[in-house]
């Protein structure tokens, strides 16, 4: 039998590392006179392994263990750890945290942290908008309900106390049919300021809950207080000067106040206060009335 040369042998050995870096499949069994070179099973083992596991995270498949040691081996293993969490953080950006933030991976970082800021800028844009009156900027009817049935909620479970307050604008119907809806919609708008120049609390909160009718909660605010409130509102209301295209447009407001009671629902709530405004606009309009 012939004995293979050292020169054939290292070129046999240099084919065989090609085959394996540059081949689809790789023969399971090294030729014989491969087994006999000292060291080179090892290497040829390492090759392949490392070959596996990119093979591996080339289709998706994260999860390959690989066993070999070294920088290489540890180089591909961060890889790994890097694309796994990267998997996470997409999986976190689905289920609407737009939070996640990406920096291992150059331009692509780059590209994916534009897009979860974009994604969570348009969401916090969506969100608000599912929750303001465009017009007004006010809380939308659909929200302040919201928040007024969590106000329910909070008194029922811990026996507290609060107002409601339902106000009405006065004749705002004359406005539009002599100023034009455009000065109407002034109006509107400058409610927001009105309410912030009344001295409302930070955890006081209101919403326009219908065309020229708005709410508002007063927490752990019952009888003569909410009256002052609700007249310091009023009197804002009366003094405001709104100005549009050069003339000064004047409003007064109808309130009344309904204070809950054990029970209560946010119907039958804004039903008392909605009955009280009613008496204020009986009586003259630009009063306050309350319903204990």
């Amino acid at each position: 039998m012939k004995q293979t040369s050292e020169k054939e042998l290292l070129e046999l050995a240099i084919k065989n590392l090609q085959y394996s870096l540059t081949s689809r499949t790789v023969p399971q069994d090294l030729p014989n006179e491969l087994t006999q070179l000292e060291g080179y099973v090892e290497l040829q083992e390492t090759l392949l392994d490392i070959r596996r596991a990119i093979m591996a995270i080339a289709t998706g498949n994260l999860s390959y263990k690989i066993t070999t040691k070294g920088y290489l081996a540890g180089a591909i293993k961060t890889l790994q750890a890097s694309l796994s969490h990267l998997t996470w953080q997409t999986k976190m950006m689905a289920s609407g945290d737009f939070s996640q933030r990406v920096d291992f991976m150059g331009e692509f970082s780059e590209a994916f942290n534009s897009m979860a800021k974009q994604l969570e800028e348009s969401t916090k844009k969506l969100e608000r908008m599912a929750r303001i009156d465009s017009l007004t900027g006010l809380n939308n009817r659909r929200y302040f309900m919201e928040l007024l049935t969590i106000e329910l909620d909070r008194a029922q479970r811990y026996n507290r106390n609060f107002s409601l307050i339902v106000l009405d604008l006065d004749d705002f119907k004359l406005v539009n049919d002599n100023q034009g809806h455009a000065a109407g919609d002034e109006v509107l708008r400058s409610i927001k300021q009105i309410f912030a120049n009344s001295g409302l609390r930070n955890y006081d909160f209101y919403g326009r809950i219908g065309g020229e009718e708005f709410s508002l909660v007063l927490p752990e605010t019952v009888g003569r207080e909410a009256i002052l409130v609700a007249e310091r509102i009023r009197q804002e209301f009366e003094n405001t000067n709104i100005s549009y295209e050069g003339r000064h447009l004047y409003v007064t407001a109808s309130i009344g106040i309904g204070e809950y009671r054990t029970g209560d629902t946010a119907e039958s709530l804004i039903k008392r206060a909605d009955e009280a405004m009613y008496k204020a606009k009986a009586s003259g309009r630009n009063k306050v009335f309350r319903t204990p």
